[in-house]
């Protein structure tokens, strides 16, 4: 198996879980608040757009992770760490194994699709808004930087400590009305992705990840609030509009991975479960 010293640049709640799924290697996980990484992941304090601390990486990497988050949600700070920052680690990286694997953890804002299509990695990436740009452009430049290199698009990530969807329902926001589709993944199954990327020994050029049920988001609203014994939200627009996209994950099955939470009702179930135990706050 490949990954035997691992890199996770950006190393948030992502990128801890997919480093605690390969104990079997030597994990370094670089964050600028370095203290609260779980035994099993040596903790490396830099920072991926000033630079500072990247001195201290390790010699001899062959497995690059590569997950930041951005400061704040403009283009700027998207710039400066996933383009920007991406270059300025790679020449900083000491003596790399000529054989490393890039795993960049990208979005599938890439895809500007918005008409309830059916989309997967052949379909066209032009990306209208500027994260999309940007990420793509930062996927572009990891390809021209690092031979092996996998791009992974992820869908919205939910799970733990993770409740803007949650949020919305508690709050009683009002959904589309017509059939405006929303995809997810459950942030460990998102994991369980990174880590085997890492560990394979072949890896398409670019894959999404994403569960096996795209659903309406009036759809997954109405379940929510059933399960928290809420009214159905407010609807507001056209019900016959269509928008937003499908997102299959058929390249992601045939590299052997299957997600543990295969639509929104199992992730949610799991998470409600958890939350209700210990009470769910407003």
């Amino acid at each position: 198996m490949r990954a035997r010293r691992v890199l996770i640049a950006g190393c948030g709640d992502l990128g801890t879980r997919s480093g605690l799924l390969l104990q079997d290697a030597e994990v370094h996980g670089l964050r600028r608040s370095p203290g609260h990484l779980p035994a099993g992941i040596r903790p490396l304090n830099a920072d991926l757009v000033t630079g500072t601390g990247l001195d201290g990486l390790p010699v001899a990497v062959d497995t690059l992770i590569y997950a930041p988050t951005p400061g704040n949600r403009n283009e700027a700070s998207y710039r400066a760490v996933f383009v920007d920052g991406l270059g300025r680690l790679l020449a900083a990286l000491p003596d790399p194994d000529p054989a490393l694997r890039l795993v960049y953890v990208s979005s599938t804002a890439v895809y500007a699709q918005n008409g309830g299509e059916w989309v997967d990695e052949q379909s066209p990436a032009e990306p209208d808004a500027f994260n999309g740009k940007v990420l793509l452009e930062g996927e572009q430049q990891a390809a021209a930087l690092v031979s092996d290199c996998v791009c992974l698009r992820l869908s919205g990530l939910y799970g733990p400590g993770r409740r803007w969807l949650l949020n919305r329902v508690l709050s009683g926001e009002p959904v589309a009305a017509g059939l405006h589709y929303s995809n997810r993944i459950h942030i460990d199954d998102a994991a369980a992705m990174v880590a085997l990327l890492a560990r394979s020994d072949c890896v398409p050029e670019r894959i999404i990840g994403v569960d096996d049920e795209p659903a309406p988001l009036s759809e997954v609203f109405d379940w929510l609030a059933a399960a928290l014994d809420l009214p159905p939200s407010a609807r507001h627009g056209d019900a016959a509009d269509v928008s937003g996209k499908r997102l299959r994950n058929d390249l992601a099955h045939t590299i052997g991975w299957r997600p543990r939470y295969a639509s929104y009702r199992d992730g949610y179930t799991d998470v409600l479960t958890t939350k209700l135990q210990g009470g769910l706050p407003s």
